[in-house]
């Protein structure tokens, strides 16, 4: 990963299974979920496509980001200080840095497609901040296949915009 100033945002790389193709994702790391006691840490990653915001549990083992939620906080709030109750929890709001930590320094990660379409649906069902608590056990994806191309974060924030230019004119 390359050097990062403070400005720059904190970005790991996600290797996804979409309609666009199998891919891996630069995408930008917003910070983290901690509970009280800090047992239950989960962080927040941006979609660049999408801007939807993800929290994921991390399963070290598998190399493995497990689709927890759909946040609609905003960045800024990931500062240390804040908190936000979910599931009748309070949760601080960890920065991108102390999310990077979880992380261990591996910057390469799977996101579980079931995880992913499981929470999507359920935040279409319900349109509230809650934790999925429903983790399927099955065989997972444990390394990413070689040969997968690599979307940069402006590749991937490119491609949105040009996206949102073609939808905004219908002479496009």
């Amino acid at each position: 990963m390359p050097l990062q100033t403070s400005s720059a945002p904190r970005t790991i790389h996600l290797y996804t299974e979409e309609q666009r193709g199998n891919q891996i994702v630069e995408s930008i790391v917003v910070g983290m979920f901690s509970d009280v006691s800090g047992a239950d840490k989960l962080i927040v990653v941006q979609d660049p496509h999408s801007g939807i915001k993800f929290v994921y549990r991390v399963e070290h083992d598998v190399s493995n980001l497990d689709a927890a939620a759909i946040t609609e906080l905003d960045a800024a709030k990931f500062d240390g200080k804040s908190s936000t109750n979910i599931n009748g929890m309070s949760y601080k709001l960890g920065t991108a840095d102390a999310a990077l930590k979880l992380l261990r320094g591996k910057t390469t990660w799977i996101q579980d497609k079931g995880a992913v379409l499981s929470v999507l649906l359920q935040n279409a069902a319900v349109r509230s901040a809650r934790f999925s608590v429903m983790r399927i056990q099955r065989e997972r994806m444990t390394k990413v296949p070689p040969g997968v191309q690599v979307e940069s974060l402006a590749q991937a924030l490119a491609a949105r915009e040009a996206a949102a230019a073609s939808t905004a004119d219908p002479l496009v």
